[in-house]
């Protein structure tokens, strides 16, 4: 009787397992970043509609980072962006977490000065936008 069938069959079973659940740790990572990223947008989305130091006459109406229906809310952080880079905001997974990995996002943003009309502006992943309220 050869022993060493079955010990290869459970060598390559465990190394299957690990493999798996190395996945399943790294899958389980991006998604707790997502979550974490899309819950603060949401504690925060209605806090973010008046005027803030540094830049009082942006008003941050809408802000979102994401790709194909898998999307965070980036009004919080988009506020942040702007006061700390002087209207500069960087389209990147700093601003909540990474909500579709792999896959190419983009940051829209809908703002306004004031009381101007409402502006639009779209940015790919780690591209740059710069806000502003000049006309």
């Amino acid at each position: 009787m050869n022993i060493n069938i079955p010990v290869m069959r459970i060598a390559a079973i465990l190394a299957l397992t690990a493999a798996s659940a190395s996945a399943f740790a790294q899958s389980a990572e991006y998604r707790r970043g997502y979550d974490d990223g899309y819950a603060a947008g949401l504690r925060d989305a209605r806090g973010d509609r008046g005027p803030h130091r540094g830049w009082p006459r942006v008003f941050i109406e809408d802000a979102e980072y994401g790709a194909h229906g898998a999307a965070c809310d980036a009004r919080r952080a988009v506020r942040a962006e702007i006061e700390r880079n002087h209207g500069n905001v960087l389209a990147g997974n700093q601003l909540c977490g990474d909500p579709a990995h792999g896959q190419p996002k983009r940051l829209r943003i809908v703002y306004r000065c004031g009381d101007s009309e409402a502006v639009r502006v779209i940015a790919r992943e780690n591209e740059t936008l710069q806000l502003s309220c000049r006309h």
